[in-house]
Parts: structure tokens; C-alpha cells; sequence
């Protein structure tokens, strides 16, 4: 009996230093990941002005009318609104999952563009269109005001951030080809440089940002839609 009792606690004791032990790891992984991400924001100035000499180089008429329809859809208020009736539509049509999915995405989308204007408002930097040299020049510039003005809010790109945090939310959910759905981000902050209306690193750090906000979103309606479910399977967003 004593053995037995022995043993259970020897037992007990090494769970409890495996459960430990993959909670350090888990927390440096987080840290690592986190200053990689940092390290690769601050990187992207470092390439701003050579990206923008590509964009220019490949300008042409198609390429502005798909830059044009990109930043169009790219707008909160445009994708948001879109997946919003389209939520309400799956409702109806009692495809819950796939309304659910579409909401949070939303969800994604609209906390990732107040985080991000709240930084455009204080950040001062200048549009790659607007002359004016780069820099962060904060709420003044030159001892006036330029605290929500268009051209002083380059950095970080809102419409970058929140369609990536918009489509990301269809990777985190683990759908079938959410990877190509996640390519929207992506595909407007190309239009952003493209259109001169973000350097790269806005773009960049927009991203990142897009997708943090993609995965909270995402654990935040799992935790209350379905607290012990898989990932969404295609079959329970597609109609049969």
C-alpha cells in the first residue's frame, strides 16, 4: 500500500514538473516570437525606400484600377458591412457557424482599426505623397496642429490592419484554404504602397498588428461560442 502511494505521488510530482516545464517553454516561445516580430517591423523601414522604387516601376493602367478596387474593399466600412449582411443571410439560413465566423471576423477587423488609428492620430508620418520630409512628428509639426490631418497619418496603414485581421481570422480558424482567404491583407497593403499612400513599413507593422488581432478575436469566440469544439470544418460553412 505504501508503494502504491509512493509511486502515485512520484507520479503526482512528475506531471506537475512536465506541466511546468511546457508552460516555461510556452512562455519563452511567446517572448521569442514577440521580439522576432518587433525586430522584423523595425527591419521593414529599413527597406521602405527600395519597395517604393519597384511600385513605381511596374505602373501601369491595370495594375491602378486593381489597386483602386483593393483599396475599396480593403475599407473597413466596405468588407465589415459586406460580411455583416452576409452574416445575417446565414443566419436565416441556419448556417450558425458560418454567420458566427463572419461576425467575429468583423469583430477582428474593427478592434485592430481603432488600434491602429488611435497610433495614426499621434504618430505625425508623413504620406509618401505628401511632400514633406519622413518622420514621426507626433500631435504638432512646425508648431501647428497636424492631429488629424489625412496626409500626417501614414503610419500604421488602417486598411491594412484591418483587412488582414478581417481575413485573418479564416487561417486562425483553421477552414479549408483560409491561408488564400488570408491573402487579402496582404493583397490591399500592396495597393496602399502601390497607391502611395503607405510606405512599407506601415504596411508591415499594420500586418502584424492585423493578425494579433486576428487570433484574439478568433480565441475570444471560441471561448463563448464553443469553448470544447474543433476548428471549423468546410462542411459546416459550406451549404449543402
Amino acid at each position: 500500500m505504501t508503494s502504491f502511494s509512493n509511486r502515485n505521488q512520484t507520479t503526482t510530482g512528475n506531471m506537475a514538473i512536465s506541466f511546468q516545464s511546457s508552460k516555461t517553454h510556452n512562455t519563452w516561445r511567446k517572448i521569442l516570437l514577440a521580439l522576432g516580430l518587433i525586430l522584423l517591423c523595425l527591419a521593414s523601414f529599413l527597406a521602405d525606400d527600395a519597395v517604393a522604387a519597384v511600385f513605381r516601376a511596374v505602373h501601369c493602367r491595370r495594375l491602378s484600377t486593381v489597386a483602386f478596387l483593393l483599396n475599396q474593399i480593403g475599407d473597413w466600412s466596405f468588407h465589415s458591412v459586406a460580411a455583416l449582411i452576409a452574416a445575417a443571410i446565414a443566419w436565416q439560413m441556419r448556417r450558425k457557424e458560418l454567420a458566427r465566423l463572419l461576425v467575429t471576423m468583423v469583430l477582428a477587423s474593427s478592434m485592430a482599426g481603432i488600434a491602429v488609428n488611435t497610433v495614426r492620430l499621434s504618430s505625425g508620418r508623413p504620406r509618401p505623397s505628401t511632400k514633406v520630409q519622413d518622420g514621426f512628428y507626433g500631435l504638432q509639426k512646425d508648431g501647428q496642429w497636424i492631429v488629424g490631418k489625412h496626409s500626417y497619418q501614414s503610419f500604421p496603414s488602417a486598411h491594412t490592419a484591418t483587412a488582414t485581421a478581417f481575413a485573418g481570422v479564416a487561417l486562425f480558424a483553421g477552414i479549408r484554404y483560409g491561408w488564400l482567404i488570408a491573402l487579402f491583407g496582404p493583397l490591399v497593403g500592396c495597393a496602399r504602397i502601390y497607391s502611395s499612400a503607405h510606405h512599407f513599413s506601415d504596411v508591415i507593422t499594420a500586418t502584424v498588428i492585423g493578425l494579433l488581432f486576428s487570433q484574439w478575436a478568433w480565441n475570444f469566440a471560441q471561448e463563448r461560442w464553443h469553448p470544447k469544439s474543433e476548428p471549423l470544418s468546410e462542411s459546416s460553412m459550406v451549404p449543402t
